[in-house]
This record gives structure tokens, sequence and C-alpha cells, in this order.
């Protein structure tokens, strides 16, 4: 068995969740045990984390951007270290007046090429870390498609639904208008977000309801239509459509902007649609709620996708690879 330590800022974030911690039980199939850690704020109790990576054959560092006197402790202390990541961190987030960071990419530039392995989640990562001088691999997010039990026909309303997090809600904006067209020339559409906190949608009836991780798949199975609009900046060019990969895995049709790892995940007509344009939003969710069967086609399509490309059983064996050869 091979004992490793992941290092993360938050274990209760979402990029822990997919990135990092869904892997530990699958892992342990493998012969990988993994401990997980939360880096914490206190200088001496990080400095003792950090000085325990020695005890390991391998450090996973997930997401985090450590200065440079607790980056040199690790890098002194662990045998082997990867570091994953998920966002464009090297950026502030779309909320932020500017989006570069001289700090952040400091700190990036320094991590990425001196750790022994980078994982990335989509190409655009990938070739931020390369520029850092890191030796880098591909590996994206992916969901457990199996906590998704097979589609049932819709009934009632059709739902257009959002999941995700309130710092995300910036990007809702994008669709408020098509939204409330919709739903006034279909008032029997609902429009659902869940979340950790209620949209400031102003004039939008927005049918609320709060996240939890226990109804999480719950949620999902009682959406029609997934949707993921994002702007176009160097913070989203990073993300990598976690939604829609749980769209997909709730055999969801979805609509989305065609930016970061999105491009990717959607099949154009197979399992959704692009909107660039709020005209392109209108249209694409007109059509797809005038057609259940057309929303059933593409979401059975959207789920073989997930299956075959981002699914966890398919991505465990190749982690463990991954892990292995680090540490060797």
């Amino acid at each position: 068995m091979i004992n490793i330590l992941a290092l993360v800022p938050d274990e209760g974030a979402p990029s822990c969740r997919f990135r990092i911690r869904q892997f530990a039980g699958p892992l342990a199939g493998e012969g990988i045990g993994m401990e997980i850690r939360e880096i914490p704020r206190g200088r001496s109790a990080r400095k003792r984390l950090l000085e325990s990576a020695a005890d390991f054959p391998a450090v996973i560092l997930h997401r985090k951007l450590l200065g440079r006197a607790d980056f040199r402790r690790l890098r002194r202390e662990a045998l082997r270290l990867i570091y994953d990541f998920d966002d464009a961190v090297i950026f502030r987030d779309s909320n932020a007046s500017r989006f570069d960071s001289r700090r952040r990419r400091q700190r990036f530039r320094r991590l990425a090429g001196e750790a022994d392995l980078v994982l990335a989640g989509n190409e655009y990562l990938s070739r931020q870390a390369s520029s850092a001088g890191g030796r880098v691999e591909l590996f994206p997010t992916v969901v457990d498609t199996e906590a998704f039990p097979a589609r049932r026909p819709e009934g009632g309303r059709p739902v257009i639904g959002w999941m995700g997090t309130s710092s995300n809600f910036v990007y809702l904006s994008l669709i408020r208008e098509p939204i409330r067209f919709l739903l006034r020339s279909r008032p029997e559409t609902v429009f659902r977000v869940v979340a950790d906190g209620p949209p400031d949608l102003p004039g939008l009836p927005v049918d609320y309801r709060q996240w939890t991780r226990e109804g999480e798949t719950a949620e999902l199975a009682g959406f029609s239509i997934g949707v993921m609009p994002l702007l176009d900046d160097p913070w989203t060019r990073g993300k990598c459509a976690l939604k829609l990969l749980q769209y997909g895995a709730a055999s969801l049709p979805s609509v989305a902007s065609p930016v970061g790892a999105n491009r990717a995940v959607v099949r154009e007509g197979e399992t959704g649609y692009f909107a660039r344009t709020g005209e392109e939003w209108r249209t694409r969710l007109e059509e797809l709620l005038g057609s259940p069967e057309k929303r059933e086609r593409m979401g059975r399509a959207a789920r073989r996708l997930v299956e075959e490309k981002y699914s966890r059983a398919a991505a465990v064996p190749r982690l463990a690879r991954i892990i292995r050869r680090v540490s060797s």
C-alpha cells in the first residue's frame, strides 16, 4: 500500500470534492491510501503540516498557491510533489475589478516549474502550466456517474436549471433577459437555481433551492434542461465544465457559453447547444422546451459522453498509475 498526502485549501469546496476527495475510496482499492489535510491558516500549524510531507512518498497539493517560505518548506520535505488545479488560479476571478495579479503569477510559476508533475483540468490550464516550465498532464475533472440513477420520463412543468455556488452568480446576468422572455411566453416553465444562497435577479421569478450534498442528485433529476452561461475572460477559460458534467450524468441536455472546457464537453446539436448572444439563448432554450423528445434524446447522448470520457470509474486507474509512477 502506498500512502500519499493531499493538501487542500478548503475541504468543503467543490474543487476538493471532485478533484481529490471523490478518489480517496476508489484509490484504496488500487492499493493507494490518501490522507487529506486542509492547509491551516496559523503559521505554526501550517509549518507542522508541511513538514509532515516528509512522511509520505508523494504529496498532492491541490489548487493552493503557497507563498515563497511555505513552498520552499514543502518542496524541501516532499519527496515527490504533484500540483493539481482546475481553475485559472494565476488570475483573479470574474468578480474582481482586474484579472492580473503579479503575486499570483509569481507563485504559480514557482510552483508549476518546480513540482514533479502538474495535473491540469483542461487544455487552457495545461498551456498555462507548460509556459511556467512545468511537466504537465491533462487530467479532466470527472463525476461519479454511478451516483445518478437512470432518468425517468419527465412529468409536470419543464424546468430550466442552474446549479452552482453564489460566487458564480455573476454569470446568470447573461441570461436574465432570455429567461424573463421565456417565462412570460411559456408560463408553465420554471427557472430553478440550486445554490448556497439565493441569486439577486430583480424582476425574474426564480425557484430557489438550497444546495445540500445529500439532495444534489435529486435536484439535478428535477431539471429538464441545464444551463451554464459564462463570460469569456482569463478566469472562465480555465473552468472545467463541472456543471455540464453533472447535467450530462443526470441525462440532461445543456445550453452553454462556448468558453473553456465547455467547448469539449458540449457536442453541438447532439448533447446540447452553445449560445453566445441573448437571442441565441432564447432560441436554443425555446427549441428544447418545445420538444420533450429532443430533450430526452440529447440527454441520453450527454450521459453516454460523460460515461465514456468524464467518469470517475474511468479516471481512477489512470490516476493510480500516475501516482505510482511519480512515487517510484
